[in-house]
């Protein structure tokens, strides 16, 4: 029987492979061995809980149910339920799986096994989830208790050493503390966060955790109630047990000052096709993402540009390359949507990933090819509609499996979703932004802007619109 063992860890602070999922693997490896049973993989999620109450993903899980319905898996080897599931809406899914894949199985290393096929063993494997949710529900309200009894006794409520903190949240770090007053008296005095940071970096001044100071960390620390010596719970606020660093009548200031510099609107959704992907040509460093106004009130013209000041207020790039991201963005996709019509795609992405994308891609394009051609073939009289309609299902039945298998590959995904009765071109024009970012980093490394000097060259876009723009400043770099 094809077995997939699955091993998972709560938590685990110790840092570099948990012995536990490594106990847990051996004993799995060793009764599947008993049983001659097949392993075709084994999925881990380490210092991931499984309860209703995480909102943790689990990548080593959803991995698991990957093989799943690419038919791979026939038995899930577990030690003890509730290492797979606290929720029952996710056991339902397997129950689901279970009737269309291969699938047939929950078994634990004690030798409960739960058969999915059966009514007896869907009930036994629902209830054993339902004792774990349960479980996993008094857990959770033991430590809301006593969370809520810490708070009132103003303790701290742990995790990475607060600065201005000594470990343990309870004890002042004087140092610190002094680096807190003299930035909070700076923003009281009406100097800018960003100075601040900038000042905090040039004197290698360090944050508790040893990185450097952004206005966003710096700001989090100067608004905390804990620097005025409060502890919060859930909206509540009740006396801390620690010193306070300033003063309650300073902290309210200090939250003024900065959430009235801070009131953006609603944050806009992400409308820049080639963040993180366009590099400056003169230092190299990547092109920020930023909308500009020509005239306060008008409409935010999108570019990518090279920033001479990071957001730590040090010396980032050279800040002489700026380009309309449109015009930009246009040229790209055109090329990426040029080499997808390529019938050498295949061939491409078999150096760009693993042989078996080629040979993947191969079978993709002939069984599209096929499906189209019965459709002719029907439209010819060859077939009727009975025929097509059998030998539309067995070719469909096909492509979803090969689909499936592309899946399963990081750079078949985009490929994988495209629907089968669609070209890339076509899924393009209806896809999201995060699919197009998917194709276009399937193909492309990166994206090199030259500098060139503004309104020197016209460029009309397929669309007919025109542009003062020179293409030939715009370097695609390909992977493959």
């Amino acid at each position: 029987m094809k077995t997939a063992p699955y091993t998972r860890l709560s938590q685990y602070r110790g840092g570099g492979f948990s012995e536990n999922c490594q106990i847990q693997e051996e004993e799995c490896l060793a009764y599947a061995a008993d049983q001659g049973w097949q392993v075709v993989a084994v999925y881990t999620d380490e210092d991931i809980s499984a309860s209703k109450y995480s909102t943790k993903p689990r990548p080593g899980y959803n991995k698991l149910l990957e093989a799943v319905r690419a038919n791979e898996v026939e038995c899930i080897l577990i030690t003890e339920m509730p290492r797979l599931y606290r929720r029952l809406e996710e056991l339902l899914e397997l129950i689901q799986l279970a009737d269309t894949t291969s699938l047939r199985r929950i078994e634990t290393t004690d030798g409960l096994a739960y058969d999915l096929s059966a009514g007896v063993g869907i009930h036994n494997a629902v209830a054993a989830v339902n004792s774990a949710v349960l479980e996993s529900r008094r857990t959770s309200d033991r430590i809301k208790r006593k969370r809520k009894a810490e708070a009132r006794a103003g303790k701290s409520h742990g995790g990475i050493r607060p600065y201005g903190y000594e470990k343990g949240g309870m004890e002042v770090k004087p140092e610190e503390a002094t680096i807190i007053r003299e930035c909070a008296d700076l923003i009281l005095a009406g100097d800018s966060v960003l100075n601040v940071v900038r000042m905090l970096n040039l004197r290698d001044v360090k944050t508790a955790t040893g990185g450097k100071w952004f206005p966003r960390n710096l700001e989090q620390i100067l608004t905390s109630k804990r620097i005025t010596g409060v502890r919060t719970h859930n909206g509540s606020e009740y006396p801390a047990a620690w010193p306070a660093i300033i003063s309650a009548e300073d902290g309210e200031r200090l939250t003024l000052i900065l959430r009235n510099r801070n009131t953006p609107g609603k944050r806009q959704p992400r409308t820049y096709l080639l963040s993180h992907m366009v590099y400056c040509g003169l230092c190299g460093k990547p092109l920020s993402s930023s909308g500009t106004q020509k005239h306060k009130g008008g409409p935010t013209q999108r570019k990518y540009r090279c920033k001479h000041i990071d957001n730590s207020g040090m010396v980032y790039g050279c800040g002489k390359i700026a380009r309309v991201a449109e015009p930009v963005e246009i040229l790209v996709s055109e090329a990426v949507l040029y080499r997808c019509d390529s019938t050498d795609l295949a061939t491409a992405l078999h150096g760009a990933e693993k042989p078996e994308m080629s040979v993947l891609m191969d079978t993709y394009n002939t069984q599209k090819l096929k499906l189209k051609e019965l459709v002719e073939d029907y439209a010819t009289g060859l077939l009727n509609r009975e025929q097509l309609a059998q030998a539309k299902a067995v070719v469909e039945d096909a492509i979803e499996a090969t689909k499936a298998k592309l899946a399963k590959l990081e750079s078949g995904r985009t490929l994988a979703s495209i629907p089968i009765d669609k070209t890339v071109r076509e899924a393009w024009e209806t896809g999201d932004l995060g699919w197009r970012r998917s194709l276009i980093s399937l193909l492309v490394e990166r994206v090199v802007i030259q500098p060139s000097r503004p309104g020197r060259r016209q460029w009309r876009s397929p669309d007919g619109r025109s542009w003062a723009f020179d293409p030939e400043k715009v370097q695609i770099v390909w992977r493959v």
